[in-house]
């Protein structure tokens, strides 16, 4: 916990609330897509609630499914509503001895302990800086100079972030990551034999060795263990990290695109690991203050006139490593990607075959999981790594999928089996998971929601797994009033059992799946760094 001996007066004084009132937050979100009750936060915190089982828990699935999401500790109308403003919170379902237990706390980083402490929000959050337009610059100066007057601590973007966005595991530590900020490390403990997160942690800079912000979807090789880290710094610094057993061995700035307005990239949010390499999307989704002053009213827009781009970088990467770029045909944006490989093209050249879903257009309000939110398509891109070209760029569905998931045993190797949330609905969240055969480019089986909203169907191998899809799907879904995790065959897409959780649960997305063996690995390093 930090020491905080803050003035709130001073604080709260009258220049802040002036340029708190320019934003009009009450007023603005009258018609805002995130005022919905699928947003609404929850307060109360549980631990290890025994939870009611519909259908046949499978004897052989045993361990812990964790969910991050965005979830504000207060009630007043301060700020312009988005999926990505708030404290985050992350929800647990254990299961056990044929048992389903259910837990959720706040994730209690340093800027979640400042804002409790303050009772409101202080920080600047991106609801403000994606729809704000100029009204936000006065905002944006004020708080500046409170944290430059020693007022307020935490001066940097990467000590802020709340751990919203997702939850991740690597060599027994539990990370809960923003994307614009450091790695946040969970404190656990095992209480009757039960994984115990109460949300504390702290802030991971590898003793000041790491100076970037951490991936929302950093990637683990499942030959080696070793993790893998892409970020964008605010000052558009494209930054690699290796860790090897949950320690940082290598990190190296693989390009700075500048500082000219324009010119840096909005995020990288996710990326591909292959055998030899990192391939990650430079989308056109570009970072712009200028903007604010325009139509966009948002830091962000999408230049239709620069088309995605793979950047492709060698994982023995150096401070003298270039990346290789190879540029699509059309502009894009990319959230989520599925899988790629390495492969001997038709000309002997070597070749990556990328997949993954892409947005050809995409509005500078960032409404993200709304109905504002354009349809995505699935495509496969082929990079010629001998004559530097894109040789193959198609489309493969356009249906409207998103946040995929596969058997991540297959990780930069050909894999046939995707599973696709299905946002085809009403736009929020999803409506169900298609299982897509990659190889022979169809739909090969699908699972309606009934009603309920998923978030991201992670797939789980069944133990002595002897196939691809031999294993689970595993879902959080919501609704307005309840919440249920749903447990899914993967290889024939029936489901098996859905576990009702005591309180509902809002709208949110990445999770992770943490078996036995990883559990005990939590045990074992409880305490360590």
């Amino acid at each position: 916990m930090m020491e905080l001996n803050l003035d709130r007066d001073k604080i709260f004084d009258d220049a802040y609330l002036r340029a708190d009132a320019l934003l009009d937050a009450a007023e603005f979100n009258k018609t805002n897509p995130y005022n919905v009750p699928g947003y609404k936060p929850v307060r109360q915190e549980h631990r290890h609630v025994p939870l009611k089982v519909e259908g046949d828990l499978p004897e052989d699935l045993e361990g812990v499914y964790l969910r991050t999401g965005t979830n504000s500790q207060f009630d007043d109308d301060n700020v312009r509503m988005h999926a990505f403003n708030g404290a985050g919170m992350i929800h647990q379902v254990q299961i056990k001895d044929g048992q389903a237990t259910y837990s959720n706390a706040y994730v209690r980083t340093p800027k979640f302990e400042v804002e409790e402490h303050l009772g409101r929000q202080f920080y600047i959050e991106f609801g403000e800086v994606s729809t704000g337009g100029r009204d936000v610059v006065p905002k944006v100066e004020v708080v500046q100079s409170k944290i430059d007057a020693g007022l307020v601590p935490l001066p940097t973007l990467l000590e802020r972030g709340t751990g919203g966005t997702s939850v991740r595991y690597h060599h027994g530590r539990l990370y809960c990551l923003t994307e614009s900020g450091y790695a946040f490390v969970l404190n656990t403990r095992e209480e009757s034999g039960l994984l115990v997160i109460d949300g504390t942690g702290h802030n991971e800079t590898w003793d000041g060795e790491w100076d970037g912000p951490f991936s929302a979807h950093p990637t683990v090789d499942p030959a080696n263990d070793d993790l893998y880290n892409l970020g964008v710094t605010p000052d558009g610094r494209i930054i690699a990290a290796h860790i090897h057993e949950g320690e940082l061995i290598k990190q190296h700035t693989v390009h700075h695109q500048g500082n000219a307005p324009g010119e840096n990239m909005a995020w990288l949010h996710d990326f591909f690991l292959t055998k030899n390499y990192i391939v990650f999307p430079d989308v056109s989704m570009r970072t712009d203050g200028t903007a604010l002053f325009t139509e966009h009213a948002s830091v962000i827009r999408f230049d239709p006139d620069r088309p995605l781009r793979w950047g492709v970088l060698p994982r023995g990467f150096d401070d003298n490593t270039p990346v290789t770029w190879f540029e699509t045909s059309v502009a894009g944006t990319v959230w989520h990607v599925i899988n790629a490989w390495e492969r001997t093209g038709a000309d002997e050249s070597e070749e990556i075959v990328l997949y993954g879903p892409v947005f050809a257009s995409y509005p500078s309000s960032v409404p993200i999981h709304t109905p504002l939110e354009p349809a995505a398509d699935v495509k496969t891109w082929t990079l010629n790594l001998g004559t530097g070209t894109v040789t193959d760029e198609r489309l493969l569905n356009d249906h409207g999928y998103e946040r995929p998931s596969m058997n991540l045993e297959f990780t930069g190797r050909e894999n046939r089996y995707a599973y696709l949330l299905d946002e085809h609905g009403d736009g929020y969240m999803g409506v169900g998971v298609c299982k897509y055969d990659l190889l022979d480019e169809r739909e090969a089986a699908y699972l309606h929601y009934g009603g309920m909203y998923g978030g991201e169907a992670l797939f789980v191998p069944r133990k002595d797994a002897t196939a691809e899809d031999d294993g689970y799907l595993v879902d959080l879904l919501m609704a307005e009033d309840h919440a249920e995790l749903v447990i899914v065959d993967a290889k024939d897409m029936h489901e098996l059992a859905r576990l009702r959780l005591p309180q509902r649960v809002p709208f949110g997305v990445h999770g992770c799946w943490i078996g036995t063996k990883e559990v005990e690995e939590i045990r074992f390093r409880r305490g360590n760094r």
